[in-house]
C-alpha cells in the first residue's frame, strides 16, 4: 500500500488557524500529479507544533479530499511511547490508513529501548505503522539488526530510512522482502532505490510532485535513463530547498505558487531576504508545479 510516491505535506496556515481550503487545494495536486500517498503532520507538517484538535482537523481533511484516491498516512512521533500510542489512536479513531513514528527523540535511548518503544506501540495500536528512523534529527540510529527484529511484528509493515548510509538498504533487505522500504532524503533516493528501496517519502514533491512520482515510477519499471534525467533534474531542489530548516524553504515557494500563506508556527521562522532572493533566482518552480 505505501510503497512508491510519498509526499511529505506541509500544513498551510493563515492567521495562525489551518487553511483547510489551502490544505485541500494542495491534497488535490498531489493526487492529480499521481502520488501514490500523502503524509501529514509529519516533520514537513510542523506535526509536532499542532495541537490535539488541529492534528485532528487536518487528518478529517486529508480523508476528505483524499476519498479513497490515495492513502493517508499520519506522523504521530514522540518522544515518550505513551504519547506516540495516544497520537496514533487519535489516528486509528480518525481511520487514518497507516502511521509513521520515529525513533524517540531527544532523550536518546538505547536500541532495546528504541526496540521497546515501537513493541510497546504495536501492543496498544491496530493500524499499519511505518518506522522513521531520522538519526539528524533524533540523535539516534536505528540498527539493521532492530530494524529486522522489528519487522517481525505484524503491523510493521515500512521503513522511511533518512540514514545516508544506503549499504543498510540492501542488508535489510536481504533479509526481508516484505518490509516497505522508503528513502527519508531526497537527494539520495536514486541510490536507495537502487539498493532495493521501494519508493520515498519527500519533501521536494510539495513543489514538483509529478516530477517526484516520475522519478519512483521510472525505476520501478526499470527505465533507468528517464530516471536519470529526471534526477538530474530535480538535483538543484535537493540542493538548495534544504539550506534552511525543513519546511522553511518548501513553503516560501508554495506561497508562490502554491496559493498558501508564507507562515510557521514559532520557533520557526520565516526565510531570511538573501535565501528567498536564492530561491527566486535560482528555481524555475513554475515549471515543475
Amino acid at each position: 500500500m505505501f510503497a512508491g510516491s510519498m509526499v511529505a505535506l506541509v500544513t498551510p496556515f493563515c492567521n495562525n488557524l489551518i487553511d483547510r481550503v489551502a490544505l485541500g487545494n494542495l491534497i488535490e495536486k498531489q493526487i492529480s500529479s499521481g502520488i501514490n500517498s500523502i503524509l501529514v503532520c509529519g516533520t514537513t507538517g510542523e506535526g509536532t507544533l499542532l495541537s490535539a484538535e488541529e492534528r485532528k482537523e487536518v487528518i478529517l481533511r486529508a480523508i476528505e479530499v483524499s476519498n479513497g484516491r490515495a492513502p493517508v498516512v499520519v506522523g504521530c512521533s514522540a518522544h515518550r511511547t505513551s504519547d506516540a500510542i495516544n497520537l496514533i489512536k487519535q489516528a486509528e479513531e480518525l481511520e487514518a490508513d497507516g502511521v509513521l513514528v520515529s525513533t524517540p527523540y531527544y532523550v536518546i535511548p538505547t536500541q532495546e529501548g528504541i526496540f521497546n518503544h515501537f513493541a510497546k506501540i504495536h501492543e496498544n495500536t491496530d493500524i499499519p505503522i511505518i518506522m522513521y528512523n531520522n538519526p539528524t534529527r533524533c540523535s539516534v540510529n536505528m540498527s539493521v539488526e532492530i530494524i529486522l527484529r522489528l519487522a517481525k511484528l505484524e503491523r510493521i509493515v515500512g521503513l522511511k530510512d533518512s540514514n545516508t548510509d544506503l549499504s543498510r538498504v540492501s542488508l535489510i533487505r536481504e533479509k526481508n522482502r516484505e518490509l516497505v522500504l522508503l528513502s527519508g532524503d531526497d537527494a539520495s533516493i536514486v541510490g536507495y532505490l537502487a539498493n532495493g528501496g521501494d519508493g520515498a517519502v519527500s519533501v521536494v514533491a510539495n513543489v514538483a510532485p509529478t516530477f517526484v512520482k516520475v522519478l519512483v515510477s521510472a525505476w520501478r519499471v526499470e527505465n533507468v535513463k528517464m530516471m536519470q534525467k529526471v534526477s538530474f533534474r530535480l538535483a538543484p531542489f535537493n540542493e538548495v530547498l534544504f539550506l534552511e530548516p525543513n519546511p522553511i524553504l518548501v513553503k516560501y515557494i508554495l506561497s508562490k505558487i502554491g496559493g498558501i500563506q508564507n507562515e510557521l508556527r514559532p520557533p520557526l521562522t520565516e526565510a531570511s531576504k538573501a535565501m528567498m532572493d536564492l530561491l527566486d533566482k535560482e528555481l524555475p518552480v513554475k515549471d515543475f508545479y
